[in-house]
């Protein structure tokens, strides 16, 4: 899949930044934008909780 050449140089600069690959920045962008707009759940990972488990 290829994007308009601004889009591009953006994911690419994206990419180098967080050291991720293209294919797994687009996953993150997409799994983003879907969450945003209520396609899909939010998951929210807090592992370093003090109160993890608690009510």
């Amino acid at each position: 899949m290829t994007f308009d050449n601004d889009v591009e140089l953006a994911l690419a600069a994206a990419c180098d930044e967080l050291e991720m690959t293209r294919k797994d920045m687009i996953r993150l962008i997409m799994r983003e934008w879907l969450e945003g707009y209520g396609f899909l759940p939010v998951h929210e990972l807090d592992e370093g909780s003090d109160t993890e488990g608690s009510a």
